[in-house]
């Protein structure tokens, strides 16, 4: 999807009559019905130490000292997990303030340093005021190929990201991913071409594109893949992905992509937000006009969410989300992401939306909560995180409502918790 210049760049509500603000990542939450992450577990009171779950039971004993929250009548769920953005200076801090507690980075020029300091995050226990990121790094495509035509705007003095050329060996390419940090293979193969209008970027050659994705597989790392015509994507899922990142939008899929995603548990992450986007729907704005959403936005994120795609395409967005439906009924992953900071997507808010989008296209809302907490934590191998259970990292999220029965409860958000500590919810320009 289009990423514009951004790629070239690198108070909590308290409910109870104590203060909700964990000083060390420890805090007893009573009274809250527990989704963990696959299914309600009902009333349950949940033990954090710091800033790690040590016992979700019906009856806890509170240590002594420990502080406590009275969060009858709400649902507990656990962070949210956005499975495809882009990050930039910011996005992880404005991503948390809504309840998005891990990112995974689907292209990025982040530096060795800066993708150590994730690194360093995301085991860590202490207090921080970023969700923690996993990243792909940079994505394998041919020269010219998507999304090299976004980088007109690249910073004084740095360079084009590197590519794959046609007599560039793959498997070199992939070490150096590695090498330079990578927690996940990106391949790219898309040439912008729809059935109303031509190819207008350069793409590999559907032989090429195969020994691409070989060499990603042999490193034995997850195998990610753009792909938004059914073309690549059959090559895609034959020759080693492991999700395709983006529903297919050109045509229907058919039964035999379907049986094969099922068959290799090949997952899907269809960005409908950013679909929704490039259709022209109004959905960004009535998010960021939505009172349980506004009064947290800050001026970026709501210019992000009124931005409006020169072109729009309704066909890709409708497509998109038949396809989604239909890959959800089989019984493929699904996988919630946003392909933010696409025009009209901001980092965390357009995830709620990501998930109403979803149930839209006929997911339950228990499906799609999993779609945004153990199912990406599954699928990433990120076993820490995602559910609510004893030993994992203590991201919560208290709402006000079901999101089992009403997807936009995500949205009226009481308290987030991140490594146990409470989340300061106010925006920082």
């Amino acid at each position: 999807m289009r990423l514009g210049a951004y790629l070239a760049l690198m108070v909590a509500t308290v409910v109870a009559a104590t203060s909700a603000q964990a000083r060390d990542g420890s805090v007893l939450i009573r009274g809250a019905r527990v989704f963990d992450g696959t299914r309600m577990l009902g009333v349950k009171e949940v033990l954090v130490r710091d800033g790690r779950i040590v016992a979700v039971a019906r009856r806890v004993a509170a240590p002594s000292g420990i502080e406590l929250i009275e969060a009858r009548g709400r649902v507990l769920i656990p962070g949210l997990i956005d499975g495809h953005v882009h990050v930039f200076p910011g996005a992880q801090a404005d991503a948390l303030r809504f309840g998005v507690t891990t990112v995974f980075d689907m292209y990025s020029l982040a530096d060795r340093a800066t993708i150590d300091h994730w690194r360093k995050q995301r085991t860590s226990f202490a207090q921080v005021g970023e969700a923690d990121t996993f990243t792909a790094g940079i994505g394998a495509t041919p020269p010219g190929g998507h999304p090299l035509e976004l980088f007109s705007e690249m910073p004084k003095g740095r360079a084009l990201p590197p590519t794959l050329a046609p007599r560039d060996d793959p498997a070199s390419f992939m070490t150096a991913r590695i090498d330079a940090g990578s927690d996940y293979i990106k391949v790219l193969q898309d040439d912008g071409a729809r059935p109303d209008r031509p190819a207008s970027l350069p793409a590999f050659s559907p032989q090429r594109f195969a020994v691409v994705l070989t060499a990603a597989r042999a490193t034995g790392k997850r195998v990610v893949v753009h792909v938004q015509q059914l073309a690549d994507a059959r090559i895609a899922v034959m020759y080693g992905a492991n999700a395709l990142e983006h529903a297919v939008c050109d045509v229907p899929i058919d039964d035999a992509l379907v049986a094969e995603m099922k068959a290799r548990g090949v997952a899907q992450t269809a960005t409908l937000a950013t679909y929704a986007g490039l259709a022209g729907a109004d959905d960004a704005r009535r998010l960021a006009a939505d009172p349980s959403v506004a009064p947290y936005l800050s001026a970026r994120q709501r210019g992000m969410l009124g931005l409006v795609w020169k072109y729009p395409r309704l066909k890709d967005f409708e497509i998109a989300s038949a396809n989604t439906e239909r890959l959800a009924k089989a019984g493929v992953t699904i996988i919630a992401g946003t392909d933010a900071p696409n025009p009209t997507t901001a980092f965390g808010p357009s995830l709620h939306l990501e998930l109403a989008l979803m149930v839209r296209a006929g997911m339950t809302p228990k499906r799609a909560l999993v779609a945004a907490t153990s199912a990406p934590a599954a699928f990433f191998g990120t076993a820490d995180r995602g559910r609510i259970a004893a030993g994992l990292k203590a991201d919560m999220i208290l709402v006000d409502g079901d999101p089992t029965r009403d997807i936009a409860a995500t949205r009226k958000i009481v308290s987030i918790w991140k490594n146990g500590y409470v989340v300061d919810r106010t925006a920082h320009e």
